[in-house]
């Protein structure tokens, strides 16, 4: 979650930065596409400035799952996460209004996807019994052709420089869905059909429920951001996410 917020700030952010400075040559909105395109070279290196690791690919080596509420629990480990793909996008549109601090943009991520090893258990609460829905074993999961479009509300303080996301508002919409997790309900042709369903179902999700996911997301990111932000100046963000694109050093991806 703070990793998918801070990403959301960084819209706001790459955007904002350009208000505050004039450019002779360039329109705003293609600075703040520079900036983003800046961000997105830097992913696969990390943010050391506000602590955040890789995210091109994020790796997580080992991740204990508890989840308690009161209809089901699920509790097990995965293994060697890897999600690839956050900085495989293409910038659509980018359209800002510095007078009424607005921004509209759209992004297509290619293809988002994961792959890990996993051993987890199910438990239905209200069943009163154990069901070996998940199981163990390796899975892949991807999400392709994924739209984002949105709209970022922005305050920025002329004598403090502090910015503040006012509303964050975005739809999402996902092409393909490709599911292939070992070891649902053993192997075989079972394991292949709850694949399919799966993959159905998070599509469907998805589409039919852009409304929500829109309200949710704005409900939810945008105290947190402000609360990331907190009493910092835009020019301490601008140096925290990688500072003047020009005198920073090239992303060299870590090996490991």
């Amino acid at each position: 979650m703070k990793i998918a917020i801070f990403l959301l700030a960084l819209v706001g952010l790459a955007t904002a930065t350009q208000v505050a400075e004039t450019f002779a040559d360039r329109s705003i909105s293609s600075a703040a596409v520079e900036a983003i395109e800046g961000i997105r070279d830097q992913m696969p290196c990390g943010f050391p400035g506000v602590g955040l690791p890789p995210l091109a690919p994020l790796k997580i080596p080992h991740k204990e799952v508890n989840i308690d509420t009161d209809a089901l629990q699920l509790q097990g480990v995965v293994e060697n996460f890897r999600l690839n793909g956050l900085d495989d996008f293409d910038i659509d549109e980018m359209k800002i209004n510095a007078v009424t601090s607005k921004v509209n943009f759209l992004f297509t991520f290619r293809n988002v996807n994961v792959d890990t090893q996993y051993d987890l258990r199910l438990l239905l609460k209200k069943a009163g019994f154990t069901i070996n829905l998940v199981g163990s074993g390796p899975a892949k999961f991807a999400v392709k052709n994924i739209s984002v479009q949105g709209v970022v509300k922005y305050s920025l303080g002329i004598l403090t420089g502090k910015l503040k996301l006012k509303t964050l508002e975005i739809r999402t919409h996902i092409g393909d869905v490709e599911s292939d997790i070992e070891g649902i309900m053993g192997e075989g042709d079972i394991n292949e059909k709850l694949n399919e369903y799966l993959a159905e179902i998070v599509e469907v999700a998805v589409n039919d429920n852009e409304d929500l996911i829109t309200e949710t997301i704005e409900s939810l990111a945008v105290p947190k951001v402000n609360s990331v932000l907190g009493d910092m100046s835009l020019a301490d963000v601008i140096a925290a996410v990688g500072g003047n694109s020009d005198e920073k050093d090239k992303c060299i991806p870590p090996t490991y």
